[in-house]
């Protein structure tokens, strides 16, 4: 029964998260959801309470998995360059599924439509799943003199926003698959946009 259970909660969390991406989410219904998920309105508010908890779990889980890839990218690029560890972490957060990064580009889309202490709760997730990692890896290059002297969190948060422009549909046509985007945006980031002549 417990397995059912999950298989239920997991076919309603991916249809949601197939709604969320196409959709904004005002125009996300319920109805929606339980005809793309297979389940009756009592299968779904049994799980979920409301569609905001619907869409914070699908964020959640979303935030999760990016989370996992940049902490494992990181801890299993220990001892390199902080370049290199830095575009190690990118090509690897930039290879999840399309509808993982898909959900990451909604987050800020739609992040004003909640209200405190729910808006507060998904920027700390958000910020602990990439932001924050970004962060201690760039304080580290800092101390190692590797990166300016600079605000280590200002810092990731301008790298994070080059990222998050980048995943934009011209972006992803412009700079190519995931290893050639993460070479771009490191690039772009540790050596600026000055010719060099």
């Amino acid at each position: 029964m417990q397995d059912r259970s999950v298989a239920t909660i997991n076919n309603i969390l991916d249809a949601a998260r197939t709604l969320f991406i196409e959709k904004q989410y005002a125009d996300v219904s319920l109805r929606e959801i339980t005809q793309i998920a297979g389940v009756t309105k009592g299968a779904l508010y049994h799980h979920f309470s409301t569609k905001e908890e619907l869409y914070l779990q699908t964020i959640y889980r979303c935030l999760d998995e990016v989370k996992q890839a940049t902490e494992q990218s990181l801890a299993s690029s220990h001892g390199e360059s902080c370049r290199t560890r830095l575009y190690l972490s990118l090509s690897s957060f930039l290879r999840l599924p399309d509808e993982t990064l898909a959900i990451m580009r909604s987050i800020r889309r739609n992040i004003n439509i909640f209200q405190e202490p729910v808006r507060t709760e998904l920027v700390q997730a958000y910020q602990a799943a990439l932001p924050e990692q970004i962060e201690s890896l760039l304080a580290e290059g800092i101390t190692n003199g590797e990166v300016i002297n600079m605000d280590a969190r200002l810092l990731s948060w301008q790298h994070v926003a080059v990222v998050e422009v980048s995943l934009h549909e011209y972006g992803r046509l412009r700079l190519g698959g995931p290893e050639e985007m993460a070479n771009s945006i490191v690039t772009l980031f540790f050596d600026g946009i000055a010719s060099g002549n």
